[in-house]
């Protein structure tokens, strides 16, 4: 998508600075935003309901130059990008450029900025847990992720109880599935997801050992990536049955970047649907009515 709307040399007088100096006599900021998302509707029918209101974005950016004081411009941009993807759902990528013309460091140059990109991403998440009450375990790290902000969840597979994967002898799983939307950086969430795991006292002391609960991050985007933190997609996904089964039934097309096929396809492939069962709880249907799937 190449359509946006752009913002540019909005001017103000703010208070941002390392320095006490620039906190305390303020200086001039320059500030460029765009908006990418889908102006077809706009163009086509000539109403201001189809687009985003920039005179309204002026506003909201005005208000955070003008406002309290940050320590450094890149809080400011990233407030910027915050404050418009979560005020205007049809914006898809926000890109903030922020310049303070005449920093008071010695030397002989124009300006100083920084410029950032924020977008509002589509991820796939997998849980699990085979301690405790495992269902409950789910549910309060739904609404931990509900919870939090720059996260909205879309949808939920039902919940499967599932043999135990790995050596580990131990308790049967149940593990499903959510579709989320986020504004968060993949690092970001996955420091998210942690902290959660953490407060419902997940421990690491065992590989593959039993766990009150498991978030991982399955898919963030089409993003590929591959490092000690965080590798994307993730690098067991096309064989874990107890993945591949829940994520079909919310998104069985969805193509898996590096697998070059679709959930459904790869979870056809594995064949391990014994190991894989649908949780009746209560003699209900499997999910929480927490969300719907």
């Amino acid at each position: 998508m190449t359509d946006a709307i752009r913002l540019n040399r909005m001017q103000f007088y703010g208070y941002h600075g390392a320095l006490e100096e620039e906190r305390r006599i303020g200086q001039r900021f320059d500030v460029d935003v765009s908006l990418i998302l889908d102006l077809y509707r706009a163009g086509s029918t000539d109403r201001l309901d189809q687009t985003v209101n920039y005179a309204e974005v002026y506003t909201k950016v005005k208000e955070i130059v003008e406002g309290p004081a940050c320590a450094l411009i890149e809080h400011v941009a990233e407030k910027i990008a915050e404050t418009v993807l979560q005020n205007y759902s049809v914006v898809r990528e926000c890109r903030v450029h922020v310049v303070k013309p005449n920093p008071p460091i010695a030397g002989n140059y124009d300006s100083v900025s920084v410029f950032i990109e924020r977008r509002r991403t589509t991820a796939y998440l997998g849980l699990g847990s085979n301690m405790g009450d495992r269902a409950g375990f789910l549910k309060r790290a739904l609404e931990g992720l509900q919870a939090e902000q720059g996260v909205q969840i879309v949808r939920c597979s039902s919940i499967y109880e599932t043999d135990p994967y790995g050596p580990v002898e131990q308790a049967d799983f149940l593990n499903m599935t959510a579709q989320i939307e986020t504004l968060l950086p993949a690092l970001a969430l996955l420091k998210k997801l942690q902290t959660i795991e953490a407060d419902l006292n997940r421990t690491r002391e065992v590989h593959w050992g039993p766990r009150t609960i498991d978030l991982d991050l399955l898919l963030f985007g089409q993003e590929m990536t591959y490092s000690e933190v965080l590798s994307l997609p993730h690098p067991d996904i096309a064989r874990r049955a107890f993945v591949l089964k829940p994520l079909a039934e919310i998104a069985p097309h969805l193509v898996i970047p590096r697998e070059n096929h679709s959930v459904l396809t790869l979870w056809q492939n594995l064949n391990e649907e014994e190991g894989v069962r649908l949780w009746k709880q209560n003699n209900g249907d499997g999910e929480f009515g927490l969300f719907e799937s």
